[in-house]
């Protein structure tokens, strides 16, 4: 029972700490998620504050790694039920899923455009990871980067004319009309996984230059980092991770997932205030949960 109690107050203060879930604070089933809670990666969605969890997936394979469309309407995610990594688009109440790559390479990380009509995403069909676009039907996959090393994780900025990607160990962004990319991290060991804030003024990321995986926050530009999820004194940097940013459809919070002593080491699915105050955890269960994402 105070579990339970602290977890409400915990989104009382999200909710009024200057952050109010207002007008587009989401919808039943806006956020999506994998889980292993039913024995393998399945993909979930979920209110916006953890409740009502629905199972979309079920397959004996591993479903990670989702987005949800710009209306709402579809899923696509990775999934390894052919043998290897490929994208599928399922409905986001279920249905059966569509295989969009069809390829024997490794197909992941797919982002809906904003515009709802296309799907970036990283693959190593031509020998190593580049960023491809496509069609949401599959159709007219069109290759982005041209790399000697890796290019993984990308997302579309709010306006749809540049892709936040990691390259090698940094990131980068891209103009996609012209190709023309930039640096805006040079901070060793890794960053990686990238997230445009509504407004397109910040990025949310993942970073290990703390000595542990953490979520940072840092301007279009690449100034100001800023540690978001900062471990407590005394903790072993091994048993503090969190990775997998995204953003609320307001801007006002941060979606992500953790691993901490106070899940007892279990992943799990975290929403806190986009200046990293207010963290309160959103699912509970034994097995992975991750990758969230909203709409």
């Amino acid at each position: 029972m105070a579990a339970k109690r602290s977890c409400s107050v915990a989104l009382a203060l999200l909710v009024t700490a200057g952050h109010a879930w207002g007008q587009g604070r989401g919808v039943p089933g806006s956020v999506v998620f994998f889980s292993a809670r039913d024995g393998n990666n399945e993909i979930y969605a979920m209110d916006w504050d953890g409740r009502r969890p629905l199972r979309i997936t079920s397959d004996p394979a591993s479903d990670t790694d989702p987005d949800i469309s710009p209306n709402g309407r579809d899923i696509v995610f990775t999934s390894s039920r052919t043998g290897n990594n490929d994208i599928f688009v399922v409905g986001s109440t279920g249905g059966t899923p569509i295989n969009l790559t069809n390829n024997a390479a490794n197909d992941g990380w797919a982002r809906w455009a904003p515009d709802g009509e296309h799907i970036v995403f990283h693959s190593n069909r031509d020998g190593n990871f580049e960023l491809y676009v496509m069609n949401r039907d599959g159709t007219d996959v069109v290759r982005l980067t041209n790399y000697p090393g890796v290019d993984q994780y990308p997302d579309w900025s709010p306006d749809g004319q540049e892709i936040a990607f990691r390259r090698d160990v940094d990131i980068y962004v891209m103009r996609v009309s012209t190709g023309e990319v930039r640096r805006l991290t040079d901070a060793p060991p890794l960053n990686q996984m990238p997230a445009w804030s509504p407004n397109g003024k910040q990025l949310a990321f993942m970073s290990q230059r703390a000595g542990y995986i953490s979520v940072w926050l840092m301007n279009a530009d690449g100034s100001n980092p800023v540690n978001l999820t900062p471990k407590n004194p005394g903790d072993l940097d091994s048993d503090w991770v969190s990775r997998a940013p995204s953003w609320s459809t307001t801007g006002r919070q941060i979606y992500f997932m953790s691993l901490r002593p106070s899940t007892g080491l279990d992943v799990e699915v975290f929403i806190m205030n986009s200046d990293g105050s207010g963290v309160v955890r959103l699912t509970n269960s034994v097995g992975m949960d991750g990758s969230p994402r909203s709409r």
